[in-house]
């Protein structure tokens, strides 16, 4: 392989934090740490949002390391240099790269997004685990009630189509701007504003049907908490 050579002189971890800017000068001169903090850094928000976007936990895993792949491959073939720091996040970037692969496999194998293949697993059970101690009760039945509606919530939003789902997730689930998502997924930001007071009035529509009532929080713009309950109203406002 071209990036056969990662991995070969492993030093010790550092705790230094480098900007998009040196981490893509470090890149250039094929440093094996600067591949090795990106991945650090950032392979957890590209899981998660391949995550969201699959319904996988097992193809999010694999498509994570086919971003990872193309860093390193940009690294060998010098075309790294296409990501410019002054333009966007390297963060952003990646989850761009992330989103071209999530779609080129939905087209690839047709498959229909299901949260079925989430739930019950220990990242999925992790993620309620964490937005259900927020509540800060005791409260047996109102937990359980509160995973109930999360669920649902989720439910919904796998089903939304996918230019809606790619909106709610980075600017919500994740805590993106605007700004930032427009350039994740090249467009301007009225087109995200848009897309997701859209979504919003979707998912408010899909829990009246099911009953989440209680559920009055559902979706934030990308500012505050990242989980579903966090979020302000979605009246379709």
């Amino acid at each position: 392989m071209r990036w056969s050579w990662i991995g070969r002189n492993k030093g010790p971890k550092t705790s230094t934090t480098w900007s998009d800017a040196e981490l893509i000068i470090r890149l250039k001169q094929r440093d094996e740490g600067a591949f090795l903090d990106v991945y650090d850094l950032h392979r957890s928000s590209v899981f998660r949002f391949l995550m969201h976007m699959t319904g996988s936990i097992a193809l999010a895993e694999e498509l994570t390391q086919e971003v990872l792949v193309v860093i390193l491959d940009s690294m060998t073939t010098g075309t790294i240099g296409q990501f410019d720091p002054q333009r966007g996040t390297m963060e952003g970037y990646l989850l761009g790269i992330a989103r071209n692969l999530a779609r080129a496999e939905r087209r690839r194998s047709n498959r229909v997004v299901s949260l079925d293949s989430v739930v019950e697993t220990p990242e999925w059970n992790q993620l309620l685990d964490d937005a259900c101690r927020r509540i800060q009760t005791r409260d047996i039945s109102m937990i359980l009630e509160k995973r109930s509606e999360l669920t649902e919530l989720y439910r919904a939003i796998f089903d939304l189509p996918e230019h809606y789902r790619e909106a709610v997730v980075l600017c919500s689930l994740q805590e993106k701007s605007y700004r930032e998502v427009a350039g994740i997924l090249e467009c301007s930001e009225g087109t995200v504003a848009s897309r997701m007071n859209r979504a919003k009035a979707i998912l408010a529509a899909k829990l009246r049907r099911t009953g989440s009532t209680g559920l009055r929080e559902i979706v934030a713009q990308g500012q505050g908490e990242s989980d579903a309950g966090t979020a302000i109203e979605a009246s379709g406002d």
